[in-house]
């Protein structure tokens, strides 16, 4: 193999920071297959984040070698035990050493263990001083994007394929764009759970009937970039329709069940658009997880018995819902929401929860608890109610009258005042806390 120009960053900031930092290179030197050509000159900065530590020695090395990047980032790590540090270590921690591969001649890596260039390289300036001073054109080097935009599913699929061949855990946020703080919660839980998160952004034509509102949907692609990028999502998918369905397109997912009541029978080509976009996306990016909020809780139902039906190797993660001081359940058609439809829009958490209060209480019968929530929104003159069912917790199967031992209320209605009617979803359980 060739020798490969490579650079590392150097740090420490416990015990003799310069000391630590001779000894790492005099034992790279003495790495076969590693030949170190050049060190820049040492500064002190100051701790970025994490808890109260001292001051840095930072630095940078160029070297050639001939291992393969990801043999280089185990010798780096073997080093960096022998200094003292504990692996995995916490970011942000202080360390007696820290050696970062920053370079790989032009190779970009993406993996669990090593991406390439650095991720974080141009947010650190005392990294990028110290590759100046060793010769390395900054202002040449690619900036990464974060977050990737991609269009074509194609560039899609091959992206996560790529993750998933380095050993990442994939987390998949599918979204309809005008994107909000409970999409941002999946997102963050998904960061959390994953080494990476994609986000899909696609208004699904396919799951809007005649007469819905589908022209008519909020968009806001730049706001949905910031707030992605405010979640350090990896990736955003924003295909157009022609490239997610072409003009022979004529797959689509039959729904059983779980699909034909509440909001099936309402909408009776929801369900089978949802779960036939679901299937398209799951297909191109094969995610471990897939994250999907709690407020559409009949649409996570069906897409769980179609991950299962079809051997999607997907694990369904469902969020709480998340919610204004109010109780009003985020959703991207609030924005249509008239300041009296607003304030009106309140009516279906006030009857929820006053369902719930009543079991709580100590309300067992089925019909009486959906009367309590019933009354309220009659109460209410600009709400239509849609429907409203108690249900079972786990896959909302209807529940036989009489006496519960707990159960899902769904509501659904209508607000006719604002510059459109606007229909909104709500749950919530009768036996967990909000």
């Amino acid at each position: 193999m060739r020798p490969v120009i490579a650079f590392l960053g150097l740090g420490s900031n416990l015990g003799d920071r310069e000391a630590q930092l001779r000894t790492a290179l005099e034992r790279l030197s003495a790495t076969p297959g590693v030949n170190v050509l050049q060190t820049s000159s040492l500064r002190e900065t100051a701790p970025s984040g994490g808890p109260a530590q001292g001051p840095f020695l930072n630095g940078a090395c160029k070297l050639a070698t001939t291992l393969s990047p990801h043999a280089l980032l185990s010798v780096c790590q073997a080093l960096e035990l022998a200094a003292g540090r504990q692996l995995p270590a916490q970011r942000h921690a202080p360390r007696p050493l820290d050696l970062d591969l920053l370079l790989y001649g032009e190779l970009v890596i993406d993996t669990r263990e090593l991406v390439v260039p650095h991720p974080r390289l141009f947010e650190r300036e005392f990294v990028l001083q110290p590759l100046q001073e060793l010769g390395v054109d900054v202002a040449a080097l690619p900036r990464p994007e974060r977050p990737r935009r991609l269009e074509d599913p194609g560039d899609f699929a091959a992206l996560c394929s790529r993750w998933q061949a380095g050993g990442c855990v994939v987390g998949l946020v599918p979204t309809m764009g005008a994107l909000h703080l409970g999409h941002q919660s999946l997102m963050q839980r998904a960061r959390q759970e994953c080494d990476r998160v994609a986000v899909t952004i696609f208004v699904n034509p396919l799951q809007f009937g005649p007469g819905e509102d589908l022209a008519a949907y909020p968009r806001d692609l730049a706001g949905d970039l910031r707030l992605c990028a405010e979640a350090a999502v990896d990736a955003v998918f924003v295909p157009e329709a022609g490239r997610m369905y072409d003009p022979a397109f004529c797959s689509h997912i039959a729904v059983g069940s779980a699909a034909t009541t509440m909001e099936g029978a309402l909408r009776p080509l929801h369900f089978s658009g949802v779960a036939t976009v679901v299937a398209r996306l799951f297909a191109l990016s094969r995610p471990q997880r897939g994250y999907f909020g709690k407020k559409d809780a009949q649409q996570v139902a069906v897409i769980r018995r179609m991950t299962e039906d079809l051997g999607f190797p997907t694990r369904i993660v469902e969020c709480p819902i998340v919610r204004e001081a109010d109780g009003l359940a985020l959703s991207s058609r609030n924005v249509y929401l008239g300041a009296g439809d607003r304030q009106a829009a309140t009516v279906l958490f006030r009857a929820l929860g006053s369902a719930q209060a009543q079991f709580r209480a100590g309300e067992r019968d089925k019909d009486r608890l959906l009367a309590c929530a019933r009354a309220v929104i009659a109460a209410e003159p600009r709400a239509r109610l849609d429907y409203l069912e108690l249900r079972a917790e786990a896959d909302l199967q209807p529940l036989p009258p009489g006496p519960v031992q707990g159960g899902r209320l769904l509501v659904a209605a209508a607000f006719l005042d604002g510059r459109r009617p606007v229909r909104l979803l709500d749950n919530l359980s009768l036996v967990e806390p909000v």
